[in-house]
């Protein structure tokens, strides 16, 4: 083979190894290019991923988990709440109290009852037309009550129908009276004796057969026979009652 003929074969062989050393560098960027696409491409497609659902995941959770505690934290200060109505409980206890019978209670006893006691009337006085007596409530049970207040007294004639204007409260507030069984308390009357000072038309002078006694903070009453006249007028108030007291 001639030397011009081996110089061309070299030259073609160069080419080629040029050729393909291009080819290769071209793929090798090439892939590298695909590769960065792809990491590109994937990065942004898993931040879109997390932004749409782990990303709305996401902030509910963090919502939930704040709202959680802050709901726990709502709901502690429920219970805490619950604590308070407990302390209401507690409260109505003292609710109770301020019943003041049911305060008293704790004291000397609870508040007496209209089927504790019987009531009469003694130390009757009548002077310059006017009348007064003691009502004396008497506790007849085995164990001890309490009385504050005033009475509510009317008079009443047949069939227990009330006759003329109930009593009107007089004097001071009182206290709370202790009745050990067998204990009394004490309430002052005062009424006009007969017509007074009133004229007839006033006073509508009335045949009574008795006292209708309601004992202090109680429904139900007491019947106290008392055969008298008292002046029933509606345009007058002449019958006053006074606060129970310890004799």
């Amino acid at each position: 083979m001639d030397r011009k003929t081996e110089r061309g074969r070299t030259r073609t062989a160069g080419l080629g190894r040029s050729r393909a050393g291009a080819l290769a560098l071209t793929a090798a960027a090439a892939a590298l290019a695909l590769s960065a696409c792809s990491a590109g491409s994937g990065g942004s497609g898993g931040s879109s991923t997390s932004s749409t659902p782990n990303g709305a995941a996401s902030a509910p959770a963090s919502s939930t988990a704040g709202s959680g505690t802050t709901g726990s934290g709502t709901t502690g200060g429920g219970t805490s709440g619950t604590g308070t109505s407990a302390a209401g409980t507690s409260g109505t206890g003292t609710s109770g109290g301020g019943t003041s019978g049911t305060g008293t209670t704790g004291a000397g006893g609870s508040e007496c009852a209209t089927s504790q006691l019987s009531v009469a009337q003694v130390n009757p006085s009548v002077g310059a037309g006017q009348y007064y007596s003691t009502l004396v409530f008497t506790n007849t049970s085995s164990s001890s009550c309490t009385m504050a207040g005033y009475p509510g007294v009317s008079y009443v004639v047949a069939n227990g129908v009330q006759s003329g204007n109930p009593a009107v409260r007089t004097g001071g507030a009182g206290s709370t009276v202790t009745l050990a069984p067998g204990g009394k308390a004490d309430s002052v009357l005062h009424d006009s004796n007969g017509i007074s000072g009133y004229s007839p038309q006033q006073c509508q002078l009335t045949a009574a057969q008795g006292l209708r006694i309601y004992p202090p903070n109680n429904k139900a009453a007491l019947f106290l026979p008392w055969s008298t006249s008292h002046c029933a007028g509606l345009s007058i108030h002449p019958l006053t009652i006074g606060p129970v007291t310890q004799p």
